[in-house]
């Protein structure tokens, strides 16, 4: 038995036992100690080390030692559980999701595996959604209203930078999480609670599918030859065509989902930007600068309504949509990048779009109301004939970008509002709803719907974003998956708070908002009340937008902070990790 050790080393003895009967108490006169050969990496002669094994007691009743126990030794602590989709194996293949596989996470978490994603990719998701005709309308609305050149530059830098408080922390929580904003706004208003808001946003995604595909027409329209105007209404027979290849090619993309989206978006912000730079040489000859440079400053009452424009149009069009670009973002790289890229890709193409639109409209006084309520249209007819195909092009392209997004964040939306619903077919019912919104859309005018929808859309986003990125400042820890998916977890079935917030905050946002002509003759009703002119300056910046939004941000910090700890106090252990 004494070759089983090493050389120059006793095998330990038992003690006799301390008192009689007690044979199965044993202990060791001395410690053990084994030296262990260690073979070094590079294949030389294995080195030792010295061990020294204590309290180890050993018998002889067993030649091969199969039934020695080793005693005071701690019993096994059980490692802590991890979440299902973190990495345990270091040597775990990372892998993109297969572009022509239609994806099938919704409300799960994308798995770690295949969030690959670099931050750089935030940029090119979103400039092809903002490199867009919608900025170019939104700089020459601003322009219309009475701003300089540089208020209009002011105003959109500073839309821009608030716009990035909703989209910059979702795109952080769903990087953290892997998970859609409706899914994650769960934590805010409850499982069940939550359900109001996801309503809503997939209300939305459906509203902005229509208006998308109303600018596509309008751009058809003006393109291929003269319209027919009957109180802004623009009728042709090119706009339910030119809308149905369109709506099908961007629900095709969405259907399968992120992988085939992220290729598709990346051509796509590569045409956009050629096509923006073609078209603004084409239409060089329109620009007067020396006209445009002369036009006075106008109130700071007008600088804060070109402000809430721009969060409008940008921050709160797709403050739903932040997380869901996000979800296959890698968790290794640093979450500032992601938000610097995401400004880049935003705000770059969005302020030279709009300063362009303010150029336009600055230098064409006689054309500046057309401008502000229908660039597209107005820009065709002052190009010279053959020269608006660029301008079409660009429109197909930039609609096509954005609808894609808003079908594929619409398909979260609907799957979020019930676990029997997959992506795909919620992606389906987006692209249906926006087509049926498409008809009411037509009969509104060209000034309705580019700008009083939007507007009024924007309301209830606002509410729900302050509310939403509050909390998700606040967060100390990321969200509890398991929580989020189903009942009885860290998060309430309805957060009472909350949710009554949002719908009152909604009111009160709808209350301070300009009313318009015909069905949204009923908005503004808090202005009379409040001792304010419904047609005066103050009321013409919206205050109900940025009203909403901030009363969201203060009511967690004020009212919501003891929640959010007793939430993260209940987190599964899997889920602390």
């Amino acid at each position: 038995m004494s070759d089983r050790y090493p050389r120059g080393h006793d095998r330990p003895v038992p003690a006799e036992p301390s008192s009689p009967g007690d044979d199965d108490a044993l202990t060791v006169e001395s410690p053990a100690v084994i030296e262990l050969g260690i073979a070094p990496p590079d294949g030389g002669a294995p080195r030792t080390a010295a061990t020294e094994i204590v309290g180890f007691g050993v018998d002889d009743d067993l030649p091969d030692d199969a039934d020695d126990v080793p005693t005071g030794v701690a019993a096994p602590v059980p490692s802590p559980r991890v979440d299902d989709d973190e990495i345990v194996l270091v040597d775990a293949a990372l892998a993109e999701e297969p572009r022509l596989v239609i994806e099938r996470y919704a409300q799960a978490p994308t798995p770690v595996v295949n969030r690959v994603g670099r931050a750089s990719r935030v940029f090119r998701l979103w400039f092809a959604v903002t490199a867009s005709v919608v900025s170019v309308a939104v700089g020459a609305r601003l322009a219309y209203l009475g701003l300089s050149i540089r208020q209009v530059v002011l105003a959109t830098v500073l839309g821009i930078g608030l716009s990035l408080i909703p989209l910059g922390l979702g795109t952080l929580a769903g990087r953290r999480n892997g998970q859609s904003m409706v899914m994650l706004s769960r934590a805010t208003f409850g499982v069940i609670g939550n359900l109001v808001p996801t309503a809503f946003a997939l209300l939305v995604r459906m509203a902005w599918g229509a208006l998308l595909l109303a600018i596509l027409g309008r751009a058809v329209t003006a393109a291929t030859g003269p319209a027919t105007r009957i109180s802004g209404e623009v009728r042709d027979g090119s706009v339910p065509l030119a809308a149905l290849a369109v709506l099908i090619v961007a629900t095709v993309v969405a259907l399968f989902g992120y992988a085939l989206i992220r290729s598709v978006q990346a051509v796509l912000a590569v045409a956009g930007a050629a096509l923006v730079i073609a078209v603004m040489v084409l239409s060089a000859g329109l620009v007067d600068i020396g006209a445009a440079l002369s036009v006075p400053d106008g109130s700071g009452f007008m600088v804060l309504g070109g402000v809430t424009l721009v969060f409008a149009y940008l921050g709160l069009a797709w403050a739903s949509s932040g997380a869901d670009l996000a979800r296959y973002q890698g968790r290794s790289g640093s979450g500032s990048a992601a938000v610097l890229w995401l400004f880049a890709g935003l705000g770059v193409p969005a302020l030279v779009l709009a300063a362009w639109g303010a150029l336009l409209v600055s230098s064409q006084s006689q054309r500046g109301a057309d401008l502000a309520v229908d660039p597209v249209g107005t820009l065709a007819a002052l190009l010279p004939a053959g020269l608006e195909w660029p301008l079409l092009l660009l429109g197909t392209v930039t609609v096509l970008s954005a609808l894609i997004l808003t079908l594929y964040s619409g398909g979260l939306a609907a799957a979020a509002l019930s676990s029997g619903v997959p992506r795909a077919a919620g992606v389906a019912v987006t692209a249906i709803g926006a087509a049926l919104l498409l008809l009411p859309f037509g009969g509104l005018g060209v000034r309705a719907a580019f700008l009083t929808v939007p507007l009024t859309l924007a309301i209830p986003v606002a509410a729900w974003s302050g509310l939403f990125s509050a909390e998700t400042f606040v967060r100390a820890n990321r969200y509890d998956t398991r929580s989020l998916l189903k009942r009885g977890g860290a998060y309430a079935d309805v957060r009472w708070v909350n949710l009554a917030a949002f719908v009152v905050f909604s009111a009160i946002g709808w209350g301070l908002l300009v009313p318009g002509d015909g069905w949204s003759a009923w908005q503004g009703y808090l202005f009379a009340p409040l001792g304010i002119d419904p047609r005066g300056e103050f009321a013409a910046t919206n205050p109900g937008i940025l009203i909403a939004f901030a009363l969201g941000l203060a009511t967690p910090l004020l009212a919501g902070i003891p929640a959010i700890r007793r939430q993260e106090s209940l987190r599964s252990p899997a889920s602390a990790q």
